[in-house]
């Protein structure tokens, strides 16, 4: 039941070597250093996918869910990648592009502390009480929009949740814990 970080921009990038169109072949390119830069925990390179001003949406929390403006998301990806949030596998399985946005959807497998998932109201994972000092692995569904500008910059994600992802929770064992991913590796 491992997480592998690397395995979220695999289909992506095969989109993105596959694809001919000039403009589709940068948004992809665009999403996929998105996705690489979020996993190894780069904030500069991974600010620098973005447009001055980004909007994230996160649908199903509220309209107003998700950061606003480059500080705000800047702050969101420093406590992510300082909680080792940005260590998850997203599997995509449909890929859809025109020259404003790329589709992705698939399965997000994502770790989470006991005490993460007991402030989430879950007391009990599969007929056992949830242990506040070991980690759980979330598998949810989930749909990003990614709109981009012109220039090819995106301006955001509007992510759509399936389900919570605290809704399907398994006990991660300790040897599967997903661990730190570095730029120069992948």
């Amino acid at each position: 039941m491992k997480i592998d970080p690397t395995r979220t921009w695999a289909a992506v990038e095969a989109a993105y070597e596959a694809e001919n169109d000039p403009r589709h072949k940068q948004l992809l390119k665009e999403v996929r250093n998105h996705m690489k830069t979020e996993v190894c925990g780069e904030i500069e390179p991974l600010m620098a996918t973005l447009t001055a001003e980004p909007q994230y949406h996160i649908w199903g929390q509220g309209p107003e869910a998700g950061p606003k403006g480059r500080a705000a998301v800047r702050a969101f990806y420093e406590a992510l990648i300082g909680s080792g949030g940005n260590l998850f596998e997203f599997n995509v399985a449909k890929i859809v592009v025109n020259d404003y946005a790329v589709v992705t959807e698939g399965r997000l497998r994502n770790a989470y502390a006991g005490a993460v998932v007991l402030a989430a109201g879950v007391t009990e994972v599969n007929g056992e009480p949830v242990d506040a000092n070991a980690k759980y692995v979330g598998n949810a569904q989930l749909l990003t929009v990614w709109p981009a500008d012109p220039d090819g910059k995106l301006i955001g994600e509007d992510i759509y949740f399936g389900s919570s992802p605290f809704a399907h929770l398994e006990k991660l064992a300790p040897e599967d814990e997903p661990r730190p991913v570095s730029i120069e590796n992948v």
